[in-house]
């Protein structure tokens, strides 16, 4: 039989918090801090509609740490207290503790449409490359319909081969660069990364047909490489008693393939593989602007690799021109070469600025 729908899940999910915080406060005059938080955390994981209580919870016991930089603990329990007059208050309140509604609403429509009785699965798996502004990612629903408790002890991640990558990314970035507290920094020495052990995750527990919680892994690399990845999940099936595992992409299906091509504007440190080869293929590129700037060309005959915008005015000498001298001709693998190259660049810039 297949959920209710998704504005019936919310009014499901803000009764229950309802409830919840009224059980709170009527404990309160007879109770330590540290049981409140307790009942607090353990209510809002058992609300009865799919990764809504998981990221209430998540976000309660994430309140504590010491480390942690967004609402606290009783910024959080008072926009819950302001989430429960209606439907629409109560998305709002979603929304602004960091709630993605439209994710979340997609998620649980994709929940809905998964047949019930089939075991953990991967729903709505994405790749997204978006390399070198941000790490790339990979994200899925993790999905237990079936009949019994699953508990996700590890998320493993394959490396099931690479190939170098000699292409150098140019750009630069126009502003400051987000910040990405999770992640895992691929290398092409190693073939397995457990994820959970990595970022400090506890086992996550998925219980029969409500469990579902959203994975996203945010992948770099020490090395300028193109990878071929698989995820392996290792869960306990307690119905069955036994350990299984649930590989994605499936297999005998192509493996994930993922770039992280050199970017020396983005701060992006790597043991270069192939040097030699990665430094001929930015010298021949550079010298090729070069020439286009000598020769005062239009924008329409800009050298392929070199992105349109790098080749306003301002922009050469006060970005790209920097990140050239400072990044790749100060290299400690590079060719004197490119140091006369940088030069080079430098002079027809500001020849194609001057009046």
């Amino acid at each position: 039989m297949p959920t209710e729908p998704f504005a019936g899940q919310i009014s499901r999910a803000r009764v229950a918090v309802q409830r919840l915080l009224q059980r709170i406060k009527d404990a309160a005059p007879t109770s330590a801090r540290e049981t409140l938080v307790q009942a607090l955390c353990d209510g809002l994981r058992s609300i009865p509609v799919p990764l809504v209580g998981s990221f209430l919870a998540r976000l309660a016991e994430d309140s504590l740490k010491p480390e942690h930089k967004g609402p606290t603990l009783e910024e959080v329990v008072n926009i819950l207290d302001g989430m429960q007059e209606s439907d629409g208050q109560f998305l709002d309140g979603l929304r602004r503790l960091g709630a993605d509604v439209e994710e979340m609403q997609r998620d649980l429509e994709a929940i809905r449409e998964t047949q019930v009785g089939v075991e953990f699965r991967l729903a709505r798996a994405t790749v997204e490359p978006r390399w070198p502004a941000l790490d790339n990612r990979i994200a899925a629903l993790l999905v237990n319909r079936g009949g019994g408790l699953i508990v996700l002890d590890e998320v493993h991640l394959d490396v099931e081969d690479w190939t170098p990558l000699t292409r150098v990314d140019l750009s630069v970035p126009a502003a400051p660069l987000a910040i990405i507290r999770l992640k895992a920094t691929l290398d092409t020495d190693t073939r397995t990364y457990p994820l959970f052990a990595l970022n400090g995750e506890a086992s996550h527990q998925f219980a029969h047909g409500l469990g579902a919680e959203r994975l996203e892994i945010d992948l770099d690399s020490r090395r300028n490489a193109r990878y071929r990845l698989r995820l392996r999940l290792a869960y306990y099936d307690e119905r069955a008693d036994r350990a299984r595992e649930l590989q994605w992409p499936e297999p005998g299906a192509p493996a994930i393939e993922l770039d992280f091509a050199w970017a020396p504007g983005w701060n992006r440190a790597m043991d270069l593989l192939d040097a030699p080869a990665v430094f001929a293929d930015v010298e021949q590129r550079l010298a090729a602007f070069a020439d286009w700037l000598e020769q005062d060309r239009d924008v329409s005959a800009l050298p392929p690799g070199i992105p349109a915008y790098q080749a306003h005015p301002g922009f050469i000498r006060d970005g790209f021109l920097r990140m050239i001298e400072t990044e790749i001709a100060a290299h400690p693998q590079a060719s004197p070469r490119l140091g006369a190259l940088a030069a080079r660049l430098g002079e027809a810039a500001a020849r194609r600025r001057a009046p």
